[in-house]
C-alpha cells in the first residue's frame, strides 16, 4: 500500500477510509470510462425511452381517439420496455396487457407465411422460380400477362390486382368440398406483367399459405403452429377463423358520439388465414422477435436469415423488398418490417439488427395508423438523434423536371370488378415543381421535398425517403416509386379520376333535357314523337337520381364487403343500365320509323338526336367503372 499511498502509517482510521472510498471511485470512473461508446450510448436512450413512448402513445390515443395500445421493445435476450395502454376492452373496464390480450396480426402475418415457404425452400420441397400451378393443380387463374412464380407471390410481383368487396365475406359458393375451387372463386385478375411493378396483394399470400398446405399435407395454421412458432417457443398461437373459444381477440373500437363503441370481430373465411389471420399476444411477438434478430434456425433450415435478402436483386424499384420484409433504411441504420390494418387494429412489426432492437406495436381501433410509426420516431429522436446527414442534389432542367409532375394512383387498387368505384378513394399522390428545381410530393400523410440524386432518381434532403421513376418504352414516365417500391403509383388517367363519373351523371341530365324539350316541342305540334322523346327524358332523368344512390351505396356502404350476396343495390345498379341500353335501342326504332314522315318535327328529332351521343357517353363511363357488372362481379 505504501507504494500507492506514501505515509500511510500516519494515517487516521477516518481519513483512510476516506482513502479507500476515493480509490473505488477512481477504480469505478476507470471502468467507466473503459466501457464501450456503444453501450454507454445505449443505455443513455434506454433511460430515456419509456417517457418518451408514454408520451408519444397518450398523446396519439387522445388525438385520434384510439381506445387502447400495446407498445413491446426488445434487444438480445432483454425486454426493454413492456407496456399496455388504456382500455382493451370498454365493455368491462379491462386495460391493454401486453403478456393477456390477444391482437389480430393482421398482414404482419405475411412474415411467417413468407417464413414457412422460405423453409419449404431450404428443404428442396419448393424452389421460388417455380410456377405457381406447379403446387396447385386444379387452380383456375388466367395469366395473359406472363407465369406467375412462387417468387413473384412473396415480392408482390404477381401482376394481381387488389380486391376487397366479398373477399374477406363469408360468401354463396364458397361452401364447395374443394379449397382450391373456393381460392378459385375469389381471385382477383392478373392485369399486368409479372416483375412490372410491387402491387401489394393479399391473394399473392392465399395461394403461398395454399402451397404450404399442399405440400406439407397440412392445414396452413397447423404447419405454422407446429413448425414455425412452436420452435419459436410460442405454443398458444390463435386464428381468426378459430374464433369458438372465449380465449381469443378481443373487440375492436370505434370512437362515436362521444363513445367507445366495441365490436368483435367478423367471422374470418380459413382460406385468408396466411394472408391476415394469426393472432398472438404482444409477449409473444417480443419473443418471436429475439429469434428473427439472431437469425438462428428453426428446424436447422437457416431460412430466417433469408427473409432480409432482397427479393428480386439489381432492379432500383424492388430494392425496398425482401423475401420476407419491407427494408429500408432510417438514420443510417437497416431495418426491415411489416404492418397490418384488419379487424379494428393497426398493427406494425420493426427489426434492426444493427442494433439488436426490436419493436411490435399495436393500436385497438380503425384510427391508430400514426401509432405505428413509433420505432422509426424512437429510432430518429431519441436513439440517433444525430444521424441527419444532409444530401446535396444536381442541378436539373427545369423542363425535364415537368416530366415527372402531374396525379399518380397507387397501384394497390382494383381494375376488374366491383372495386373500382373505390378507385376515388384510393391513395393519389401529387407531384409539382417546388423552387430551386426541386419536386414537391403530397399526398403521403405529409409535403415532401426531393432533389435530383441521378437520372430518374430523387431524394429528401435528410436522406430518409428516396422517389425513383420508371419510364414506358416511348419514354414518357409512368411509375412513381418511393424507398424501392414499397409504395408505387402509376400516373393518373382520366378514367381514375371521379370527375369522369360527375361528367356522366352531368350528361345523362343534359341529355334528359334535350329529350324533354323536343317532347314538349311535339306537343305543341301534336306530333307522334311526342312519346319517343318524352319516355326517354323521363328514362334518363330518372336514370340520374337512381344512379347516384347507388353508387354511394358502393361507395360508401360500410357492409358492403361483408354481405354474402350482392344484394339489392348492386343489382340496381346493373339493373339500370340495362335499362338504359334497352332505351337507346327503344328510341333508335322510333327515330327510324318516323324519319322522313310528317309525324316527327325536324328540330324535335335534331334535339333527341343530340341527346343520344351524351347518352352514350354514359354508358361508356359506366361500362369504364364497371357498373355494369357490379352485381355480376361480386
Amino acid at each position: 500500500m505504501s507504494f500507492f499511498l506514501p505515509n500511510a502509517s500516519k494515517m487516521t482510521p477516518g481519513s483512510g477510509r476516506t482513502l479507500v472510498r476515493l480509490v473505488l471511485g477512481v477504480i469505478l470512473a476507470w471502468g467507466a470510462m473503459m466501457e464501450p461508446a456503444a453501450a454507454r450510448t445505449q443505455h443513455s436512450w434506454q433511460a430515456r425511452l419509456g417517457g418518451f413512448v408514454d408520451g408519444l402513445v397518450t398523446t396519439e390515443l387522445d388525438r385520434e381517439a384510439v381506445a387502447g395500445a400495446v407498445v413491446v421493445i426488445v434487444s438480445g435476450d432483454d425486454v426493454v420496455l413492456s407496456r399496455g395502454y388504456r382500455l382493451s376492452d370498454v365493455r368491462t373496464g379491462r386495460l391493454f396487457s401486453p403478456d393477456e390480450d390477444i391482437v389480430p396480426l393482421a398482414s404482419v402475418t405475411k412474415v411467417f407465411t413468407a417464413l414457412a415457404i422460405l423453409q419449404l425452400v431450404k428443404e428442396g420441397r419448393i424452389a421460388l422460380d417455380d410456377p405457381v400451378t406447379q403446387y396447385l393443380p386444379g387452380l383456375e387463374l388466367a395469366q395473359p400477362y406472363g407465369d406467375i412464380n412462387v417468387r413473384h407471390l412473396l415480392s408482390h410481383t404477381a401482376g394481381l390486382e387488389e380486391r376487397y368487396s366479398g373477399y374477406f365475406a363469408t360468401r354463396a359458393g364458397l361452401g364447395t368440398p374443394s379449397r382450391i375451387a373456393q381460392i378459385s372463386a375469389i381471385l382477383p385478375r392478373q392485369i399486368r406483367a409479372p416483375e412490372d411493378v410491387i402491387a401489394y396483394s393479399n391473394a399473392s399470400y392465399v395461394l403461398l399459405g395454399e402451397i404450404v398446405a399442399q405440400v406439407t399435407g397440412q392445414p396452413y395454421s397447423r404447419y405454422v403452429a407446429d413448425t414455425v412458432l412452436a420452435p419459436m417457443g410460442i405454443d398458444d398461437a390463435h386464428f381468426m377463423h378459430e374464433r369458438a373459444s372465449d380465449n381469443g381477440p378481443g373487440p375492436f373500437h370505434v370512437w362515436s358520439a362521444g363513445r367507445y363503441i366495441a365490436t368483435d370481430p367478423s367471422p374470418f373465411e380459413e382460406i385468408h388465414t396466411s394472408s391476415g389471420g394469426l393472432a398472438l399476444t404482444a409477449g409473444d411477438m417480443g419473443r418471436i422477435m429475439q429469434v428473427l434478430l439472431k437469425q438462428g434456425s428453426i428446424g436447422k433450415t437457416g431460412a430466417i436469415a433469408d427473409m432480409q435478402r432482397i427479393a428480386l436483386p439489381g432492379r432500383g424499384e424492388f430494392e425496398g423488398r425482401a423475401l420476407g420484409y419491407w427494408t429500408e433504411t432510417w438514420a443510417g441504420h437497416k431495418v426491415f418490417h411489416h404492418g397490418g390494418t384488419h379487424f379494428g387494429f393497426q398493427t406494425n412489426m420493426v427489426l434492426i439488427p444493427s442494433l439488436d432492437l426490436g419493436f411490435f406495436v399495436a393500436a385497438n381501433g380503425p384510427s391508430g395508423g400514426a401509432l405505428r410509426d413509433l420505432p422509426r420516431r424512437v429510432l430518429r429522436e431519441v436513439i440517433s438523434p444525430e444521424a441527419r446527414t444532409l444530401t446535396a442534389g444536381i442541378k436539373s432542367n427545369l423542363d425535364q423536371l415537368q416530366d415527372y409532375t402531374g396525379r399518380f394512383i397507387t397501384t394497390r387498387r382494383n381494375e376488374s370488378g366491383l372495386d373500382r368505384l373505390r378507385i376515388p378513394d384510393a391513395h393519389i399522390i401529387d407531384i409539382r415543381l417546388a423552387e430551386n428545381g426541386r419536386l414537391l410530393v403530397s399526398g403521403l400523410g405529409y409535403s415532401k421535398l426531393f432533389h435530383k440524386i441521378g437520372e430518374d432518381r430523387f431524394e429528401t434532403q435528410e436522406g430518409d425517403l428516396r422517389l425513383g421513376f420508371l419510364r414506358t418504352a416511348a419514354g414518357g414516365v409512368s411509375i412513381a416509386h418511393f424507398n424501392g417500391g414499397i409504395y408505387s403509383f402509376e400516373r393518373l388517367g382520366y378514367w381514375h379520376r371521379e370527375v369522369s363519373l360527375q361528367l356522366g351523371t352531368v350528361a345523362a341530365l343534359a341529355g334528359s333535357l334535350l329529350c324533354l324539350a323536343g317532347a314538349f316541342g311535339a306537343w305543341r305540334s301534336k306530333r307522334t314523337l311526342l312519346r319517343t322523346s318524352f319516355w326517354l327524358g323521363i328514362t334518363w332523368l330518372l336514370f340520374v337520381p337512381a344512379n347516384t344512390v347507388a353508387l354511394n351505396s358502393v361507395l360508401n356502404g360500410r357492409d358492403v364487403s361483408s354481405q354474402a350476396t350482392a344484394g339489392a343495390g348492386l343489382w340496381a345498379a346493373s339493373g339500370l343500365f340495362a335499362a338504359a341500353v334497352a332505351s337507346l335501342i327503344w328510341a333508335g326504332i322510333w327515330l327510324t320509323r318516323t324519319h322522313g314522315t310528317v309525324n316527327a318535327g325536324k328540330g324535335d328529332r335534331v334535339l333527341v338526336l343530340a341527346a343520344l351521343p351524351l347518352f352514350a357517353w354514359v354508358l361508356v363511363t359506366a361500362w369504364m367503372w364497371n357498373v355494369p357488372t357490379a352485381a355480376l362481379t361480386w
